[in-house]
């Protein structure tokens, strides 16, 4: 029998993931106001203001795929230069 599983201070469920550190991006995606019936999107940076990219999508999965694809990227990037 295992004394720690599941309940008491080093149960599996108590690790905490305080030290790890987010990333300070997040995705938008919206109608397009110029195009009706596409979608645009953009990569947030905390503090910074809101840009979309010139390029419309044709649904919104479509602009969420090239978002979270630009994301990954800049995510990658984040880490390597240490947050």
């Amino acid at each position: 029998m295992l004394p720690h599983l599941g309940r008491g201070r080093g149960a599996w469920h108590d690790v905490r993931m305080a030290d790890r550190t987010d990333h300070p991006y997040s995705i938008d995606v919206r109608p397009c106001w110029r195009r009706p019936g596409r979608f645009v999107c953009s990569i947030v940076e905390k503090g910074a203001p809101r840009r979309y990219g010139p390029q419309s999508y044709g649904s919104f999965d479509e602009a969420r795929r090239a978002a979270q694809a630009r994301l990954r990227q800049l995510v990658f990037e984040w880490e390597l230069v240490g947050s």
